[in-house]
Order: structure tokens, then C-alpha cells, then sequence
């Protein structure tokens, strides 16, 4: 979906996909390593992603957002997405920081709780699902940090097992403590 949503906190800031981004995301996405985790879905070449981009700005059941480390490696570093939109209820999910060198910043957790902030903000959503593999202990962990709770497990596409975890505003609001810290932006300056 083609949006204008942007938000940030501390060290990490997420804004609208731009094309510029791209060719990023699919090196990440191509890499085995950072992707063990996500779906697979074979080689992406810069035809594939480009057309993927283009289909993207016209589903109105996406918003994916560029996560941008701001205080040292000003720079991108991963993506977010918040989708299937329906009856209150949301999907987070399709993170990946992708960037080495952001590891280890929090800025997983941050993103997410950025992203969950824009959907209760601007979309009304009164509550967010996600699915992560229970290997995946760096993603649990941070899904675990800004207060998303374990409702289910279902078998994962990749092998293994998903817990399917969920998250309200309130969940939100007694897990995270810079809450107050978050600002919004539509475009490119702060509200």
C-alpha cells in the first residue's frame, strides 16, 4: 500500500518502502542465513522484486515500512509490514534486519512496537496477531519485550513449530516504557 505513515523512537525510525530500498531487501531476502525463518520462496532477481514493489504499493491489505537505524549507522537496516487487515484485528510480521551491523540494538522490538503503534494510532486496530517460529529466539524475544502474548501454536511452513501470539494497546502500554518517547510523522516531519 502506498502510505505516507512514519514513526520513530530513540535510535530507529520506520517510514514508507521506498524503490530506493529494494535492492536491500532482496539481498537480505536472498541470503540464506537471514532468512532461515521466513518462507521460502527461491532466488529473487531485481526483475522479481521490482515487480513485487509494484505490486505492493497497490495492495490495500499491506503496509510495509523501511526501518532506519538513526543515531550511528544512519541508514537503512530492515523492514517491517503490518497486513491482512480485518475487523479490528491486524498481522505483524515479515521483520528482518537485514543490515549486520544493527544487530543487536533493539531495534527489532522497536520497530515492531513502532509498527503497532501506527496501526492502533491511524488504522483503530484493537489487536495485532503475529506467528514466529519457536526457534527463532531473537524475533520471540522481541515480540516477548514490547508485550505480545502466546495464544497458539500451529506446524510452520519451514518445518518446526509458530506460536501465534497477539497484542493489544494495553499489552503494549505495560510492556513498553518509552511509549511516550514515539512521535509520528506523515511524510517527512515529525507531528
Amino acid at each position: 500500500m502506498k502510505h505516507s505513515y512514519s514513526a520513530g523512537v530513540q535510535n530507529v525510525r520506520l517510514r514508507p518502502l521506498e524503490e530506493r530500498d529494494i535492492e536491500s531487501l532482496r539481498i537480505w531476502r536472498n541470503d540464506p542465513e537471514k532468512t532461515a525463518f521466513l518462507r521460502r520462496i527461491g532466488e529473487i532477481t531485481p526483475d522479481m522484486q521490482k515487480k513485487w514493489f509494484e505490486a505492493y504499493l497497490e495492495n490495500p491489505d499491506e503496509i510495509t515500512f523501511a526501518i532506519e537505524e538513526t543515531q550511528e549507522l544512519h541508514r537503512l537496516v530492515g523492514s517491517v509490514a503490518l497486513y491482512n487487515f480485518k475487523d479490528g484485528a491486524a498481522e505483524a510480521g515479515k521483520i528482518q534486519i537485514g543490515d549486520d551491523e544493527a544487530h543487536g540494538r533493539g531495534i527489532a522490538a522497536k520497530s515492531m512496537a513502532l509498527a503497532a503503534c501506527i496501526g492502533f494510532h491511524y488504522f483503530g486496530l484493537e489487536k495485532i496477531a503475529a506467528s514466529v517460529h519457536q526457534e527463532n529466539a531473537a524475533a520471540y524475544r522481541s515480540y516477548l519485550k514490547i508485550g505480545f502474548r502466546a495464544v497458539g501454536s500451529h506446524e510452520a511452513p519451514m518445518g518446526g513449530r509458530e506460536d501465534e501470539l497477539e497484542l493489544t494497546v494495553r499489552q503494549l502500554r505495560g510492556a513498553v516504557d518509552y511509549l511516550q518517547e514515539i512521535y509520528f510523522y506523515s511524510g517527512t516531519e515529525p507531528e
